[in-house]
């Protein structure tokens, strides 16, 4: 696992033995940043079943402002601390919580009505949590700041929602066995001209 692009661009990151932890591949964490394209720079990025950090690294590593990294395992958050500390990241940009994503998301509020964020998360595939995150999603998609939120998935995740069924409109695509549903926020009209 690595950072592919950016400031620490080829930097290894560490990530626990086993199959306790499941990082996105290269292919797919060079999809879903194209997907986000400039809308990490700058931004606050969630990072949700963050796993050994890379997908929140990443995005400190192109410009993010700041990273939440969320997952309930402590040996996980160890990791992203080490990969972290390793990239030279300041502690005050990244903060790391232990705890269930999804309960997490159901309780956070932007508190900084003026900063961007973005969601992502890469919950275990053959777990409800990337339906639960999808929907707490929607209700948060109204809150200030929302650009985008990108759930990884596979084939046989349970009880998506469908590209129509809520506020979002939700796209997905389709990488080997993982699959990106992608939600973008609806950025207010700006003074129309003559205003």
């Amino acid at each position: 696992m690595r950072v592919i692009s950016g400031r620490w661009k080829g930097r290894r990151l560490k990530s626990p033995d086993g199959n306790a932890v499941r990082p996105t591949t290269d292919r797919v964490k060079e999809a879903l940043f194209n997907i986000l394209g400039p809308d990490v720079a700058d931004c606050l990025f969630l990072d949700l079943c963050c796993g050994a950090g890379g997908l929140g690294i990443e995005a400190l590593s192109r410009g993010a402002a700041a990273g939440v990294f969320i997952d309930l395992s402590r040996r996980s958050l160890a990791h992203v601390r080490e990969n972290l500390d390793s990239c030279g990241a300041g502690r005050d940009v990244a903060q790391l919580i232990c705890t269930d994503a999804v309960a997490w998301l159901a309780r956070w509020r932007p508190a900084d009505h003026s900063r961007r964020w973005v969601l992502v998360a890469d919950p275990p595939y053959r777990s409800s949590a990337a339906a639960a995150i999808m929907k707490e999603l929607e209700r948060l998609a109204e809150a200030p700041g929302f650009l985008a939120g990108v759930i990884e998935h596979g084939s046989r995740t349970p009880d998506l929602p469908t590209a129509t069924s809520g506020r979002l409109a939700w796209q997905t695509r389709r990488y080997g066995e993982s699959f990106l549903a992608v939600a973008r926020g609806v950025m207010p009209a700006g003074p129309q001209e003559g205003e």
